[in-house]
């Protein structure tokens, strides 16, 4: 990470989310990236774990889909997220702050998950009554189509990629 993250300019609005299975090497992942981040005053969250985020100090935590119940906190950021129309009931459940939709447009990464698409994100724009960003699939050459449609931010490796100059 450490390399990826040292490529990235600093003071630019950027987050990390820390997705790990093992919760014993999440945990040590965790506070090397937090160390990282406030470096480069990047907003850190750690996936899957309160009691991670909150004993190092991250700046929150992200929930994927298995999450239904979490620990409410209001001094960190609680985010999860939101894969289809059934993930509704579990946001309001979650009490979060921003939710990720995915994927808003085709991805590598998982080419079986159908895209979101630029109609619906606007229907949710409407609907959902949360901060989002979307993710997946994001590049330079439609990172333009999404102005004006009330997303937050915008997340994914390859607009980082395409803003720093690495091929993946």
């Amino acid at each position: 990470y450490e390399k990826f993250i040292n490529l990235i300019p600093p003071n630019k609005k950027i987050g990390i989310v820390l997705r790990c299975r093992h919760i014993e090497k999440r945990y040590l992942e965790a506070k090397k990236l937090l160390k990282l981040c406030k470096k480069k005053k990047f907003t850190f969250l750690v996936s899957s774990s309160y009691i991670i985020a909150k004993s190092i100090g991250a700046d929150g935590v992200h929930y994927p889909n298995k999450y239904n119940y979490c620990k409410k906190d209001p001094k960190i950021l609680t985010t999860c997220s939101y894969h289809g129309y059934n993930d509704i009931k579990r946001i309001k459940q979650l009490s979060v702050g921003l939710v990720f939709i995915s994927p808003i447009f085709s991805t590598k990464s998982d080419i079986n998950k159908k895209e979101t698409g630029l109609i619906r994100i606007s229907f949710l724009a409407n609907y959902l009554k949360y901060q989002y960003s979307v993710l997946g699939g994001v590049k330079s050459n439609n990172i333009k189509s999404l102005r004006n449609r009330g997303i937050k931010s915008i997340s994914g490796l390859d607009i980082i990629f395409d803003v720093i100059g690495v091929k993946c």
